[in-house]
């Protein structure tokens, strides 16, 4: 991903059901800025769904086409992404791409219980990425590109930990998927907000429509 809305974006790649964003030669060079380690990130989540919602969390990479992928679940209706599970309070994209901030990109979603059950949520999750690369999707290299599980409730946790078991059955690699409490979450700069919907870089929207199967191009 590049650390402005218009610079140097990568050229616009066809997705496969599973998306590692194979993009990026080798990680960003961006110049460090001084990093301060802040309690305030370590704090849990304390913003609030909407009545009668819930919040669930994931990293799988890069969340351009995860939150795309997520809008188009009934169900859902709401989602941001954002960093979190980082040192440093109130991270700026630019601090997040020096890979010092520990930061993860995310998607929070906001969904109706009645409408969608958390086991599609961890589904969508699963398909979108390998969880069996550490700290990477692909040719994306970098903290903010892990795997992650960050859940808000125990009932969450536990059926986020019998999903991974289920997936490993399936894989012949170690998934190395973190699943921990949601902690303080760091909206993202506006520009990234459902930035595949908006049209990218090249104004070529991609739909958001509940259930819609077309192919996600990460780069707009």
């Amino acid at each position: 991903m590049d650390p402005s809305p218009i610079a140097q974006e990568p050229r616009v790649v066809e997705s496969p059901a599973i998306d590692p964003s194979p993009i990026a030669e080798k990680p960003q060079s961006v110049e460090a800025p001084a990093i301060v380690p802040s309690p305030i990130a370590q704090e849990a989540d304390k913003d609030v769904p909407a009545p009668g919602k819930q919040f669930a969390e994931f990293a799988a990479g890069c969340f351009w086409g995860v939150e795309l992928a997520f809008q188009r679940i009934p169900g859902v209706t709401e989602t941001e992404v954002g960093y979190t599970h980082g040192i440093s309070h109130n991270p700026s994209y630019e601090a997040v791409c020096t890979n010092t901030t520990n930061h993860a990109e995310v998607v929070r979603v906001q969904y109706d219980p009645s409408e969608c059950t958390y086991e599609t949520l961890l589904d969508l999750f699963w398909s979108r990425h390998d969880p069996t690369t550490l700290n990477r999707q692909g040719k994306l290299v970098g903290a903010q590109y892990r795997s992650g599980i960050y859940f808000y409730t125990p009932e969450q946790e536990k059926l986020a930990r019998e999903s991974l078991e289920k997936q490993q059955k399936k894989l012949e690699n170690k998934i190395v998927t973190e699943i921990l409490p949601a902690k303080r979450f760091y909206r993202a700069e506006e520009y990234h907000q459902q930035y595949l919907a908006k049209g990218g870089r090249y104004g070529n929207a991609q739909s958001p429509a509940k259930s819609c199967k077309d192919p996600i191009r990460c780069y707009g």
